[in-house]
């Protein structure tokens, strides 16, 4: 690989300042293919798609061994939004469960919804600053909640994931990242 060095020199100056002798470095044109992130869905239509089962175990650090089922839920579906959900879990314990929901003609509520969603639950929450365009996160009940919301085109979506209070946020934020960079 080769590097272009330029040196600038000037005779004179119409702004008054000295003139600039510093040597640029150029980088060549790269002949290496341009990486691109992966495209964001047009349509979500499932949320364990969105968040296999073998991505959440690797976020959560299990071994070769651990098992972990993703089962799709019933599509829950208004007027008003779209809900897909999955539950993670093994010998019949849900272990975690992620929902993924899409509002028509509400991208500009983000602020308001995650406000919404932080008051409603009655906790003491957390803003996580870099997520999604807002995101909240708290326990209740024995369980650690992290709300975020997305907007796409005209659509809020918003992914919530719900686990024991034992699974540390940043393992959440981590999962709520994997699905971030899709919808």
């Amino acid at each position: 690989m080769a590097a272009v060095l330029l040196a600038g020199s000037a005779c004179g100056s119409d702004d008054g300042q000295q003139p600039n002798s510093a040597a640029v470095w150029e980088a060549p044109a790269s002949s290496a293919p341009k990486a691109s992130a992966p495209a964001r869905l047009a349509k979500i239509t499932s949320a364990c798609k969105l968040l296999p089962a073998d991505v959440t175990v690797k976020v959560l650090g299990g071994s070769a061994n651990t098992k972990l089922s993703a089962e799709e839920q019933p599509i829950d579906e208004t007027e008003d939004r779209r809900r897909y959900s999955c539950a993670y879990g093994r010998d019949g314990q849900e272990a975690l469960s992620f929902i993924v929901q899409v509002n028509p003609d509400r991208a500009d509520t983000a602020r308001e919804s995650i406000d919404a969603i932080a008051s409603g639950s009655g906790a003491k929450t957390t803003r996580i600053k870099d997520l999604g365009t807002d995101a909240v996160t708290y326990e209740s009940d024995g369980a650690r909640v992290l709300a975020v919301v997305v907007p796409y085109e005209k659509e809020l979506r918003l992914l919530v994931l719900t686990g024991p209070a034992i699974v540390p946020q940043s393992k959440l934020t981590e999962l709520a990242q994997h699905v971030v960079r899709q919808i």
